[in-house]
This record gives structure tokens, sequence and C-alpha cells, in this order.
């Protein structure tokens, strides 16, 4: 949540309904230890088969990461352009849509700064879409420097054919003694591997809760599925369920809108992008509003870390896309 714009209240039976479906399994589920695994990606749950293609979940992860990691380092742009589609459609207001246009937009970042570099701190792949939180910096071992950058990338047979981006310039100050990069939470024995029905429980849970607190603004159900040690990453808030209670009011008020428009589950992470707007403004216009995307670590059901980006929609683009669109079709020429 960004805490610096107001954002609320989207109705949705739906959401009542997955609540309803989070609070039986909440209760029915057992804790998933280490010792669990994933068997050929696939398994069952409350009555419904979940089934992620893992093989090229990851081989779209090192993809991106080798894109990412070449990106700034000086490496030839045509042979970068073998990364994205011809007709990549493009939701970076900034940039028109198309291979030439974004690897000039790589050029132009390269010039304007030399000795910036760009790093991966999180990256999550699910589906066609892989999603990565990176710091761009000329100071990278200041965590509390640089942009803090959300890019979201569809692939098909291995190229970009669609991007989204949300990025916010990160604060020098902090009120809770992380950056909005890094891990702060530990787990109290090694990791577990969660099979795939918990990972799409935990894409129900984290929408369902971002829809009915920020959206239908029902906040007694921040001491039902957040951690009282709750991690916090947005600058602007302690750390802790309380913290964010106290500010809840100033985050989510009344007249405001919050709309999901993806999500994102990947191991014990979820990434929720939403389009929010303040009281008193025209809540249909698509150029209009906050973009912020918040991340959240997961544990046996309890919303346990945060992070954010976040900024405002651009009110004009030149690719002529609106910022949360999904348009790619299946189209890919090369």
């Amino acid at each position: 949540m960004k805490l610096t714009f107001k954002n609320l209240k989207h109705k949705s039976l739906m959401s009542l309904l997955i609540m309803s479906f989070i609070s039986a399994a909440s209760m029915s589920l057992p804790s998933i230890s280490h010792a669990d695994d994933d068997k050929q990606a696939s398994a069952k749950g409350m009555g419904h088969e979940y089934a992620r293609n893992t093989a090229l979940e990851n081989s779209n992860k090192r993809i991106i990461t080798l894109m990412t990691n070449n990106m700034l380092n000086g490496s030839d742009l045509n042979q970068l352009g073998r990364f994205f589609a011809r007709k990549l459609i493009q939701h970076d207001a900034t940039i028109a849509d198309g291979r030439e246009a974004m690897l000039n937009s790589i050029y132009v970042m390269r010039q304007v700064q030399p000795a910036q570099a760009i790093n991966i701190k999180h990256i999550l792949a699910d589906g066609d879409l892989v999603f990565v939180q990176s710091q761009l910096s000329a100071t990278p071992d200041n965590l509390l420097s640089g942009i803090n950058r959300y890019d979201i990338y569809r692939l098909d047979h291995g190229v970009v054919v669609e991007h989204w981006l949300v990025k916010n310039k990160v604060s020098s100050r902090t009120a809770n003694g992380n950056s909005v990069f890094n891990d702060a939470y530990q787990y109290p024995l090694p990791k577990p591997a969660l099979p795939s029905y918990r990972i799409e429980l935990n894409r129900l849970l984290v929408r369902g809760l971002s829809d009915e607190v920020f959206g239908q603004r029902n906040f007694d159900l921040l001491n039902r599925f957040w951690a009282t040690a709750y991690a916090q990453h947005n600058p602007g808030v302690a750390n802790g369920r309380a913290a964010l209670a106290a500010v809840i009011e100033y985050i989510a008020p009344v007249g405001g809108a919050y709309k999901i428009k993806q999500v994102i589950a990947d191991d014990d992470k979820v990434l929720v992008c939403a389009q929010t707007y303040d009281p008193g403004t025209n809540q249909n216009d698509e150029f209009g509003g906050y973009a912020v995307c918040d991340m959240y670590r997961v544990a046996n059901l309890e919303l346990v870390e945060h992070w954010d980006s976040y900024q405002a929609v651009a009110p004009t683009s030149v690719n002529g896309h609106t910022m949360f669109s999904s348009l790619y079709r299946g189209h890919v020429e090369d």
C-alpha cells in the first residue's frame, strides 16, 4: 500500500465468496512443513486440481534474469533485441510499442547515467508472466538509493511479448529499519517447499484480503490474517500489524476506489497490482489515479512481510495503451 495516496471501496460479491472459502480453508488445512513436496508440480486441494508448468516458469525466470543482467552492462543492443518480440506490446506510458522502441529506451538509460546498475531483488514466475523487482542505482551498495522498479513481462516461446512497469524513487529514510529491497522474515525451520495448491490458496488469500481490506474497508481482517510482527518495507510505516492498523484509515479512506488488475503468485510470495483513486475523482478513468503493486510473503495463511512500489498513472501514453490492460492474443511473429 502506498501511504501517500488514498484508495478504497470496490464492492464485489466474488471477494466475499473468496473470503468465505479462505476462512474455511484456514481452519482445515495443516501447516506446511519442509518435508512436503510438490510432485510433478500438481496437487489436489479442496476438490480442485492446481497445476503449474514449473519447467516453463523456471525457463522464463532464467530468460528474464539474463535479459535484466545485460540491460546496462554494455552488451550489444542488437543482441539484447533477441529477448523482445518485434511487435512487443508496451504499457510503460513513455515507450512506444515494438522491439525498437524498447531497445531505444534501454539505450537512453545507458546514456543518461552510464554508471548506474540494475540489480534483481525478487523474481516471481506464474504461467507466462514474470515479475521482477529491481534496484536501478548508481550506488547499488546503498539500498536506500535509486529507483524501485516493478517490471512484469509476458513471454511466449521465450520472447517478451508484453511489458508493464511501476516504479518509484527510493526513500533515503525508513520508519522500519528495512530497505524496500531486503528480506526480513525468518522462518523458524528451513523454508518449506510449497505444493501447487498452497500457492494457489496464497493467491486467493491475498487477492481476497486486498479487496476486502483496501476495497471494502473490512479492517477487522487485519487481526486475523496479518502477523503481529508483520515485516514492513514501505518506508513510511513501522514494522508490525499495529503500525499498519494505525494508518489503515488513511490508506483506505471513505470514497476512494481500489481495483485489482493483476495477481502473480510464486512460492511464498504474491504480487497484487491495483489501480486506485482518491475520493471525489473520476474512478472510471483508466488514465487516472495511481498504480500500486504490493508484494506479500505468506506463511501458513498469514501475511508476514510486505514490499511495494507505486506511481501516479500517466494521463497520456505514447503507445495508446492503459497502464494495466492485457492485450496479447498469441500473435508473436519472432
